[in-house]
Order: structure tokens, then sequence, then C-alpha cells
């Protein structure tokens, strides 16, 4: 009601989210998007950013309900994440605030912002070294 009456929008559903990555100009129809999968890594009360896996990239989505914006911002290769049969994305989280942190790509010059309560109990970076295993080795 109070997103209604500030004239924003719902947040959208996670199918929704992963349905997102079509419109990024690498995607591509064999990524079967029945299998992919998204994590949630970040949310404000305007804001929630995802990553989506898929059989062949990584993608970064950000749902914005202030601007209205649901869109794939990035996205990385499985070609690019994959070294010798291994997940290999070196990442490195950095505490920001007291509910946030950085979390910073090695070689990809890429950092993110995420929040630490979506992950209690376990680490930003095992999650998504998880779900990289699992779209991109498992398959």
């Amino acid at each position: 009601m109070l997103n209604y009456l500030l004239g924003r929008r719902d947040f959208h559903a996670r199918k929704k989210i992963i349905n997102a990555v079509k419109s990024f100009d690498k995607y591509n129809e064999s990524e079967l998007l029945d299998n992919a999968s998204a994590l949630l890594i970040f949310k404000s009360d305007i804001q929630q950013c995802w990553l989506v896996f898929t059989s062949q990239r990584m993608y970064f989505v950000i749902d914005d309900t202030e601007k209205g914006i649901l869109k794939a911002l990035w996205a990385r290769d499985k070609e690019n994440i994959i070294v010798d049969g291994r997940v290999a994305l070196h990442l490195k989280e950095e505490k920001y605030s007291k509910e946030t942190g950085r979390l910073l790509f090695g070689n990809m010059n890429n950092s993110l912002m995420y929040t630490h309560s979506l992950f209690n109990g376990v680490s930003i970076s095992g999650a998504i070294i998880n779900l990289a295993q699992k779209h991109f080795i498992d398959e």
C-alpha cells in the first residue's frame, strides 16, 4: 500500500527477474531459462539486485521500483568464469556498513553491494560459487 501511495510499483517476482535477461544483447535462447536460478543479493525499500545464472552466463539484474527499471545491467560469460574445469571468480567481501557489504569480482573490475541479512549463516561468495558450479560445471 505504501508503494502505491508513493507512486511506486511492487518488486517483480523471481520468474520475471529471470526473464529480464532476455533483453540483454548477449542473451541466447539456448540458455534455457526454465533451469535458471536467481539469487537476491541486495534489498532496500526501493531497489533489489539479483544475480541470475543460466547455463551460459551470470547476469546482474536490477529491479528499481522508484525509477520503474527492471533490467540486466551486465553479464559474465561461462568461459570467463570457468578455468580448467573450476569456478575462478576470485571474490572478495568487504564490509561497507552495518547492513551492507561490497563484493569485488577479482579481475572483472566489477563490484556490487549486498545486504548482510540475506546471507545469514552462509557467505555471499559461497552462494555465488555454488550456483556457478551448479550451472556451469555440474549441468
